[in-house]
């Protein structure tokens, strides 16, 4: 005989298939339902205590007194989980966890385990999440955030978060301060390095105004003007000189024909006496001694021989000639005269060697000068700047020592946790609910499509396409017994599950 071909299932089919298979869905949902139960009970329950701080911004604007002092050092390579982690992490260091774990023993089961590693254990549970300051839902870039601590007992959970929640708060306090007296003193040192900078500057300036004073640039005008100036004065000592050589010249030559003495013989008597030596000479060359022209030139020399030893014999006394004294005194003033005018023209000479040198040297020394004097104001106006940020500084440890900067603000206080946090309980027996429904169906329709049993009338039409009558199941006695000690061993099993995990539940305070 063929075998039917396959039919297409409808939901009649399935409930029939449920009515058959009924057996594995009340005992293995149920199964399921209290395993789930079980686990979620016996998973150790974690508590979450939480609280939110704010930051509030400085109750003086900041236009008013500007801060030095960074809250939150915004890196734009972070993003703000980053940055809360890396607060998280700046706060809650192992020093100062310490004085928590030991006022505050987190974790009495770890009885062997140092207080080190229980505070490193509370930095390990605690997390920060911005959150919205209104709703307290997650937000990213929010001034808000809040902190979780975990544990295993409420009120542990509740009271160390409470301490953590402070730490931050005086932590952002002492941050601040230190940070604001930090940069004081870094400001001070900086404007104390450029003072000594500006020192060792203005002695460099002047020493180099010293060197090269008359040829910085805002004497160029002055030399310029300076040696024009020098050339028309070195002309005007020359013509002088010219003029006062030639006076000179010629009161020289009227000196020298005069005698001191008005006694002495006017002329030069040596010349004379030369003169008629020649003659002599001559004379005898053509006479004897005894001719008179000789001897009239001989009598001639010996009265010019005397005449002369007389008239230095006068010069050498008091010149007492008024013409030779007046002659003498203007040589004398117009010799004082040249004498000045050359050290005139020496000096202006100078002068002018001095402008000329300042000029050439002029753009060097104006390089040099302009880098000296930019490299002065630069730091002058740094140390400006730095004059004021301290001013700043000072104003904000005044600011932060009386907590009116920016501070964390308390805006949802930790309370005790009333239920754990993790395991999810309701969430694990769903899922074993769901998963037992599951797995039992899938069961019901794994055995029902591999037994090749005849079930009923519909399986003989199907067979025989042909109506067919049907009697109903009729159970003895016997079947009524075994089907009553089938659902009772199967209702004890329930009752004992459900006596433990009602235990287990009990136990755990829910």
């Amino acid at each position: 005989m063929n075998s039917p071909p396959d039919k297409v299932r409808s939901l009649g089919d399935y409930t029939r298939l449920v009515r058959r298979r009924w057996p594995y869905l009340v005992t293995i949902i149920p199964a399921a339902l209290l395993l789930s139960i079980l686990i979620a009970y016996l998973l150790p329950p974690v508590y979450r205590a939480s609280g939110t701080l704010m930051l509030e911004p400085s109750s003086l604007p900041s236009k008013m007194i500007p801060t030095v002092v960074g809250q939150l050092e915004s890196d734009n390579n972070l993003d703000a989980s980053q940055q809360l982690e890396l607060l998280r992490r700046r706060v809650l260091t192992t020093d100062s966890l310490l004085e928590i774990a030991q006022a505050i023993d987190p974790y009495p089961e770890d009885g062997n385990v140092d207080l080190a590693r229980k505070a490193s254990r509370i930095a390990q549970d605690t997390s920060v999440e911005a959150v919205d300051p209104v709703t307290l839902e997650p937000r990213d870039y929010s001034t808000s955030f809040s902190i979780y601590y975990h544990n295993s007992s409420p009120q542990r959970a509740g009271t160390v978060a409470e301490k953590v929640l402070e730490l931050f708060v005086t932590f952002n306090r002492r941050m601040r301060a230190e940070q604001a007296e930090e940069a004081y003193r870094f400001l001070q040192a900086q404007a104390k390095q450029l003072e000594n900078s500006m020192d060792g500057m203005e002695t460099r300036l002047a020493a180099f105004k010293a060197k090269y004073g008359d040829a910085l640039p805002e004497a160029q005008a002055r030399n310029l003007t300076g040696a024009d100036r020098a050339q028309r004065d070195i002309d005007i000592v020359e013509r002088e000189i010219l003029a006062a050589e030639e006076r000179e010249s010629l009161l020289q030559l009227q000196f020298d024909a005069l005698s001191p003495s008005l006694t002495a013989t006017v002329g030069d008597w040596r010349a004379e006496l030369a003169r008629l030596r020649g003659e002599l000479s001559l004379a005898e060359q053509k006479y004897t001694a005894e001719h008179p022209d000789v001897r009239r030139l001989k009598r001639a020399i010996a009265d010019m021989a005397a005449q002369g030893a007389a008239s230095e014999a006068a010069q050498t006394a008091a010149p007492d000639n008024p013409e030779y004294l007046r002659i003498r005194s203007q040589l004398n003033g117009v010799r004082r005269e040249l004498s000045n005018l050359r050290g005139s023209a020496a000096r202006v000479r100078g002068s002018l060697a001095e402008y000329q040198r300042n000029v050439t040297t002029a753009p060097n020394v104006e390089r040099e000068y302009m880098q000296l004097a930019r490299e002065y104001e630069n730091t002058q106006n740094r140390y400006q700047d730095v004059q004021e940020k301290i001013k700043a500084a000072s104003l904000s440890q005044v600011l932060e020592s009386e907590a009116r900067g920016e501070r964390f603000t308390l805006i949802r206080n930790v309370s005790v946790p009333r239920k754990p946090y993790s395991p999810n309980r309701l969430g694990i027996v769903l899922l074993g609910l769901v998963l037992g429904g599951g797995i039992a169906l899938l069961i019901a329709v794994m055995v029902d499509a591999s037994d090749p049993t005849v079930r009923g009338s519909e399986d003989l039409q199907d067979i025989f396409a042909a109506p067919i009558g049907a009697v109903p199941v009729i159970l003895n006695r016997a079947d009524r017994q075994r089907r009553k000690l089938v659902w009772g061993s199967v209702s004890a099993a329930y009752l004992v599950a459900v006596s433990v995990v009602a235990a287990v539940v009990a136990s755990s305070g829910q």
